[in-house]
């Protein structure tokens, strides 16, 4: 007869909290990994690697959703590591962070290794060339563009303790960035104006007429889209088609009269958002899976795009994708903002930010602490704003339509 075997529950989270707090970081190993944030499911996924005593960790885009006080914490980590004997393959698309952390560097480019040397033999213009097989003179193809009439306008948003306060227009051609640091709340304003997130006060009037969204099925009768910060959770579908993916937030217009669907149609679209996107698939009936992460958002952006809409809101649209893939991104939203539509975009990256915004709005725990001028934006003083306290925001407040 086997012998039963128990879990010392005590003894697990012991050690797990140990962990955690060797490492500086501050989650509780009782909370349940579905209600944290995409930047500390991170650090747990960080801290899980650390524990088993590895002599060789992979760290696959570690500070993609990360502050850059956590990003410190964990550079911090990887050097003690290193000092221990332990060998880290770190894996990146942040080229500053290559050249902080790494000591040599290997670049594959569609599946092949282009390039192998020391980080000290490297600048940055070398690096780009050997990922995208080409010099890249604009990452950020911002254009201006004709910004008219206002579509949307947002007065005193809240979402129960989450956030309040939020007031802003936003103007047809208008590409309008929300900064902050992680856990300000930005991606949560997004939720709530797209019907993801219920809405406990405030109005949001869609061409001077009074919206109320409770559900993604609302803000979409009103001409909004939502591409979301986490493309694998909560946007692709792996094991479907590319075409699929494409059309799934379409699927009412390729049903026929007698209810059949109407496949023709669909691969007819599908093919024509893939030459329209320059999206790199095998074919339209390839799994969205198999694709790189670059690809797998243009489909996201087509099936969007698919809608009709005339706001869109972008949620962190680089997240993990190549150099050449943002540039490639970055132009996508750039002609969609010069179509006419109204873009939202959160970014957690301030040469983003900084390089593809008319406006940027700010938050700082929840709260509104003021809205820049494209010409006024800098990484100070967008910085300034992100770090204010609640005594401090109130002279920011007339700034925010």
């Amino acid at each position: 007869m086997k012998a039963k075997v128990f879990v010392d529950h005590k003894q697990l989270y012991r050690l797990a909290r140990e962990t955690l707090q060797g490492l500086g970081i501050d989650i509780d190993p009782y909370e349940k990994m579905g209600n944290l944030t995409v930047a500390k499911m991170q650090m747990v996924e960080i801290a899980k690697a650390v524990s088993q005593d590895a002599s060789i960790i992979v760290m696959d885009e570690p500070t993609s959703s990360l502050t850059s006080i956590e990003v410190a914490q964990l550079f911090g980590m990887i050097r003690n590591l290193r000092e221990k004997g332990v060998s880290i393959i770190y894996i990146s698309h942040k080229m500053e962070e290559i050249f902080k952390i790494c000591d040599d560097v290997t670049v594959f480019r569609d599946g092949q290794m282009v390039g192998s040397d020391l980080v000290s033999n490297m600048d940055v213009t070398k690096l780009i060339h050997l990922m995208v097989g080409r010099d890249l003179d604009a990452m950020f193809p911002k254009i201006d563009c004709p910004i008219t009439d206002v579509v949307m306008e947002v007065r005193d948003l809240a979402s129960g303790s989450r956030f309040s306060g939020i007031s802003f227009d936003l103007r047809r051609g208008e590409i309008l960035g929300f900064a902050g640091l992680v856990g300000a709340g930005r991606t949560e304003v997004l939720e709530t104006l797209f019907g993801l997130r219920t809405k406990t006060a405030g109005t949001i009037t869609i061409n001077g007429k009074v919206a109320e969204i409770s559900r993604p099925s609302d803000a979409l009768k009103h001409g909004m889209a939502m591409l979301t910060e986490d493309r694998r959770g909560t946007g692709i579908i792996p094991v479907s088609s590319v075409a699929s993916n494409i059309v799934v937030a379409n699927l009412k217009q390729y049903v026929r009269k007698n209810g059949l669907i109407n496949h023709r149609k669909i691969a007819s679209d599908a093919k024509e958002y893939i030459k329209r996107i320059e999206i790199k698939t095998p074919s339209k009936d390839t799994l969205i899976q198999d694709l790189s992460g670059g690809n797998q958002q243009k489909v996201l952006v087509a099936r969007w795009l698919l809608t009709g809409p005339d706001i869109l809101f972008v949620d962190e649209p680089t997240r993990g994708i190549d150099v050449g893939a943002k540039a490639e991104i970055h132009s996508l939203i750039t002609k969609m903002a010069g179509e006419g539509k109204a873009i939202i975009m959160v970014s957690s990256e301030m040469p983003e930010i900084l390089g593809m915004c008319d406006r940027v709005l700010v938050m700082h725990e929840g709260r509104q602490t003021g809205i820049l001028d494209r010409c006024d934006a800098t990484q100070e003083r967008i910085m300034e704003f992100a770090t204010r306290t609640d005594e401090e925001t109130g002279e920011t407040q007339s700034q925010a339509i």
